[in-house]
């Protein structure tokens, strides 16, 4: 196996990696402004890595320029708790990182591979409640990516490096990921790429498949086949996590089975299409998001 080290730039190169994003108002919420002059998109460069409400005060602020001093806005349209996004009529879950987002619906629902800058709807009312939870408070955001964190490292070393880890060390990739500091976050982010237990590789492979329309699939799933002496790869996690989950649908009994054939996907992660061939130990240490999980979308092959 590489080592962690041996491929740093790889983690760099993800961390700085961006996407235009072009926030449109809703048409509703326009029709809302007694003004003569309608907003104009905004645009941001939002790092993949990063998550929604990170920017929900930047873009709060700007469209609260169109409607302060509005002696009729009676709606109470600009309180952020209101304000959510939508993308080809589907509201945005804000928990999940943004390149994760773009990957699953922008490749999924997209006549073209590449949809720059991404064009995103945002609406100040008539929240979607039931489909997706409200922006939180940063505190909130802030607990549900060290939640996250925690969960990965259980997966991985039993929970052991995130314990012991002082609160500084939490707050410092926090803050980090906060304020887009690769060499902050990773300081303290290799701890949890370390192996324990007298092994050579993590226990199990914290890792996620989007597939659209679909809950996120996870299962325990090992980076070493001890009965074989072998890495596993990607293509046999596919494998192994598709087929078991078919076959707990056929026991609920769905009414559409999770197609199991992985020639009829393209996999994505961060943007790119790894080979199959990868061994699921050197994409957990490089290719992983800062929660330390492997998001992997599953993208339908349009026939």
């Amino acid at each position: 196996m590489t080592s962690l080290l041996d491929d740093k730039e790889i983690t760099r190169e993800l961390w700085q990696s961006h996407l235009p994003v072009c926030f449109i108002l809703s048409d509703e919420d326009k029709n809302k402004i007694n003004r003569s002059e309608s907003p104009e998109p905004l645009y941001l460069m939002l790092a993949r890595h990063s998550y929604f409400p990170c920017f929900i005060e930047k873009i709060h602020r700007y469209y609260c320029n169109y409607f302060k001093n509005d002696p009729n806005d009676t709606t109470n349209n600009m309180n952020p708790a209101n304000l959510w996004f939508e993308y080809e009529s589907i509201p945005l879950k804000w928990h999940y990182p943004i390149g994760v987002l773009y990957d699953l619906y922008v490749s999924s629902l997209s006549s073209i591979s590449t949809h720059v800058p991404w064009q995103i709807i945002v609406h100040l009312s008539k929240f979607p409640e039931g489909e997706i939870i409200r922006f939180p408070d940063k505190e909130s955001i802030e607990a549900h990516f060290m939640s996250t964190l925690k969960e990965a490292d259980a997966l991985k070393h039993r929970g052991q490096i995130i314990e012991d880890m002082q609160k500084r060390d939490h707050q410092q990739l926090w803050n980090s990921l906060l304020q887009d500091r690769y060499d902050g976050f990773w300081k303290i982010n290799n701890k949890l790429m370390t192996y324990t237990d007298n092994l050579q590789y993590f226990r199990y492979i914290p890792f996620r498949i989007h597939i659209l329309d679909k809950p996120f699939i996870h299962k325990l799933f090992s980076p070493f086949n001890v009965e074989e002496e072998k890495w596993t790869t990607l293509n046999d996690l596919l494998q192994f996590t598709l087929n078991h989950e078919a076959h707990c649908e056929q026991i609920t009994n769905e009414k559409k089975i999770l197609n199991t054939n992985i020639n009829d996907y393209r996999v994505i992660i961060h943007g790119i299409q790894p080979s199959l061939q990868s061994p699921v130990q050197w994409l957990s240490e490089h290719l992983s998001y800062p929660d330390n999980f492997l998001h992997i979308c599953l993208i339908e092959k349009r026939t």
